[in-house]
């Protein structure tokens, strides 16, 4: 999947905008590359406090658990990628408030000024890196706190305000520079990104799509797993903005999105690739659990349900899924191969519903008057009575 960063620009029906006119990416957005780079603060972490285990801190199996805590916290960030600031920051938090347990577990550990101080020095400065200069120094606050509450906790009185304030001015170089090369860093990058998102939805467009696919396809090639695509078509879409105004398609449109990013799930990826066709790219999983991971968002058969006050408006996409197993496929030749399934997909329904029109339309058809004309020919006519000229009439009783 997870939920959908805000978008810049009002949601409608307007095409989907393309690299070559870049927009602002969502506020708080965290890019792609930044996603990937977060889990392996936590995973160095626990590789250097497993080294310590094993060389400084033998007599001490409770560092096991805070290496296992540091793993899992890495798990967690490659399973569910940080797409917001909120997120990321959260994260670090959590290291920070593991680095308070461990700090304080035994005076054997060394304290937060002994050999586990890179519990803190490595969260700040790679979130600082990382986040934004706000978000980032309400990490360094957090850090500020857990290390003065530690050495208080473990030994009172033992570290001086003056020590605490040579320790703060030792690290606040380093972290400013954190800052000013994260910031540098990502100018182009989130110039780069801004160009491969949709400003309406803020879901990826299709270079977004083309870009990012490539390396998930790239990665799942890497690592022998599958990556399966699916492209939906939400025709339905254009006939709700002609129907029920802008601002129910807004509204409506922000319901498809939030569907397809559960999709998503995390770790999958979620595009808008026209003005009413989407994509996703889900790593790891073959075409029928892609398609169970579809039909247990959309339900089966998938629909996208929503409630506009006297009516309820449903939306059925038609969707196709592919799965590349280890072969050398780009997005853009999976993409073109899925496109191509919907289009025929799209054709065999309009030749079905014309088939439907046409025989509703044999059995409704009036008859012409040549073909009465032919019937009345052919079928045979009574015998005529012949009557006496001179037959009274009939009496009429009242």
């Amino acid at each position: 999947m997870n939920t959908q960063p805000p978008a810049t620009a009002p949601a409608g029906l307007e095409s989907a905008r393309g690299a070559a006119l870049p927009v602002n990416t969502p506020q708080g957005w965290i890019s792609h590359s930044l996603r990937d780079l977060e889990r392996w603060v936590a995973w160095s972490i626990a590789a250097y406090s497993a080294w310590l285990g094993l060389s400084v801190f033998a007599g001490v199996p409770a560092i096991w658990f805070f290496v296992l805590y540091a793993g899992l916290i890495g798990k967690w960030a490659e399973l569910n990628p940080s797409r917001y600031q909120g997120e990321m920051t959260l994260r670090g938090l959590a290291l920070i408030a593991g680095a308070y347990a461990l700090h304080t577990h035994s005076s054997e550990l060394g304290g937060p000024g002994g050999p586990l101080f890179f519990w803190l020095s490595i969260t700040c400065l790679a979130y600082t890196f990382m986040l934004k200069p706000a978000w980032g120094a309400l990490l360094i606050g957090a850090a500020a706190i857990e290390f003065a509450a530690a050495s208080f906790q473990l030994e009172p009185g033992a570290v001086s305000l003056g020590a605490m304030a040579q320790t703060a001015l030792a690290s606040a170089f380093p972290l400013l520079l954190a800052m000013k090369f994260g910031a540098a860093m990502r100018r182009p990058d989130d110039a780069l990104e801004g160009g491969r998102i949709d400003g309406a939805t803020s879901l990826y467009n299709k270079a977004g799509l083309l870009a990012h696919g490539d390396e998930l396809l790239a990665a799942g090639r890497r690592e022998r797993r599958p990556v399966s695509m699916a492209v939906f078509d939400c025709a339905d879409l254009l006939e709700v903005r002609s129907i029920y105004g802008s601002r129910v398609a807004r509204k409506v449109m922000a319901r498809v999105v939030k569907k397809l990013d559960a999709v998503a799930a995390g770790t999958g990826l979620a595009a808008r690739t026209g003005p009413a066709e989407f994509a996703i790219v889900l790593p790891g999983i073959g075409r029928d659990k892609a398609i169970a991971a579809i039909q247990r968002v959309l339900g089966k058969p998938g629909r996208i349900e929503f409630d506009a006050g006297d009516d309820e408006i449903v939306l059925v996409p038609s969707f196709a899924v592919q799965t590349v197993e280890a072969g050398g496929e780009s997005a853009q030749e999976l993409y073109d191969a899925l496109r191509g399934e919907l289009t025929r997909i799209d054709e065999a329904e309009q030749r079905r519903q014309h088939y439907l029109q046409r025989e509703r339309e044999r059995h409704s058809r009036p008859m012409g008057i040549s073909a009465l004309a032919s019937q009345s020919a052919a079928k045979p006519r009574p015998a005529r009575v012949q009557l006496s000229k001179t037959l009274p009439a009939p009496l009429v009783v009242n």
